[in-house]
């Protein structure tokens, strides 16, 4: 089946001289499927689904939901759960179609430079390029951590108006320096930091409670990575004076009212059980670099629910999970992720079933 954006030479005509050079010179971003599936572990997802106590609470909840009017734009009722549970201000949350609409939001709010490390989450490029704002990419280090000096003279030099800092980092899983973040912060008050925290239910850590002291600071996170992908639900957490300028560029009806009303649920009545699993793919994850590292194989640390892995030769062994029904993330033969695959922490059985494949 094609995927739309697949074909770099599909004939724009005369509408090409209208698409940016760097957009038309990038590839749609798609992750290819194995022709069976026995485990899915590309996506960073919780491989757990809700308990059914909590899918039919969930079910009976959005038969309530009056499909027939627009959603609350002020998603007001989430905003007063989660403000509750991270003792912030109502009016420090601005939520987005995931995290993806929110590194948009925050690109189109405060254009200019924006800075990011590379390689980390993609979206960071795609959202500077599709906007036709500079990009400057500041490369990690052989061991794929944050070379500081290289970020700081990066913005003396640029002087970018948002720096994004995955913490944990994806597709690494490496744990930056957490407070780096706050002193770039505390240097650059004319830059947003954004410390984007997607995996600190994998992390344990959270530039959250300094917040307070670093107006220019915004802490990003998303319910996708604790079981609830499928709503893409995401917020950021600022000070208002942020929170303000990204609701002038935010769409009103940008979370749907089904969203609104399981992410509700779900914080309310699921918290606890979020929690636990997490907990179990912390102790998965682990389990699971030991077994890969007894291989004889590259096993960077993490600190989020994947971990990425340098192969003798990723290629032949990307094609060998996925003939076994094992669905991971390659990142080709060249590059600084060169032979390099990205694996979700699944469940103990999946694991097994990755185990398995890579030594037949």
């Amino acid at each position: 089946m094609s995927v739309p954006g697949d074909d770099p030479d599909d004939d724009l005509g005369p509408l090409a001289a209208r698409v940016p050079a760097a957009l038309r010179g990038s590839t749609a971003y798609h992750v290819p499927r194995p022709p069976r599936l026995v485990a899915k572990l590309d996506a960073n997802e919780l491989p757990y689904g809700l308990p059914p106590e909590l899918r039919a609470k969930l079910g009976a909840a959005l038969a309530e939901v009056p499909l027939e009017r627009y959603p609350d734009p002020q998603a007001a009722r989430l905003r007063a759960i989660l403000a509750h549970q991270l003792g912030v201000a109502g009016g420090q949350l601005v939520f987005g179609n995931g995290s993806d609409e929110l590194i948009a939001l925050l690109c189109s709010a405060f254009p200019g430079p924006i800075l990011t490390p590379t390689p980390s989450f993609v979206y960071y490029r795609i959202a500077a390029i599709a906007r036709g704002l500079p990009l400057v990419e500041v490369p990690l280090t052989p061991e794929l951590e944050l070379d500081e000096a290289a970020v700081e003279a990066a913005i003396a030099l640029h002087r970018p108006s948002v720096v994004f800092l995955a913490l944990p980092n994806n597709p690494t899983g490496t744990l930056w320096r957490m407070a780096f973040a706050l002193e770039l912060a505390a240097r650059h008050p004319s830059t947003v930091i954004v410390s984007d925290e997607a995996y600190v239910a994998y992390a344990g850590v959270s530039n959250l409670p300094a917040l307070a002291a670093h107006p220019n600071l915004v802490v990003m996170r998303t319910l996708s990575k604790i079981g609830l992908a499928g709503l893409r639900v995401g917020f950021t957490i600022s000070a208002p004076a942020i929170a303000a300028v990204l609701e002038k560029v935010r769409p009103p009806y940008n979370l749907s009212s089904l969203d609104q009303r399981a992410a509700e649920l779900v914080l309310e009545d699921g918290a606890a059980w979020c929690a636990a699993r997490a907990a179990e793919v912390v102790e998965e994850r682990s389990r699971l670099a030991i077994a890969l590292a007894a291989f004889g194989l590259h096993v960077f640390p993490s600190r989020a629910n994947l971990l990425l892995v340098r192969f003798p030769d990723a290629a032949a062994t990307y094609a060998k999970l996925a003939a076994a029904g094992i669905s991971v993330r390659s990142f080709g033969a060249t590059g600084p992720l060169a032979n390099c695959l990205r694996i979700t922490v699944g469940t103990a059985a999946e694991t097994a079933a990755l185990l398995r494949a890579y030594a037949a």
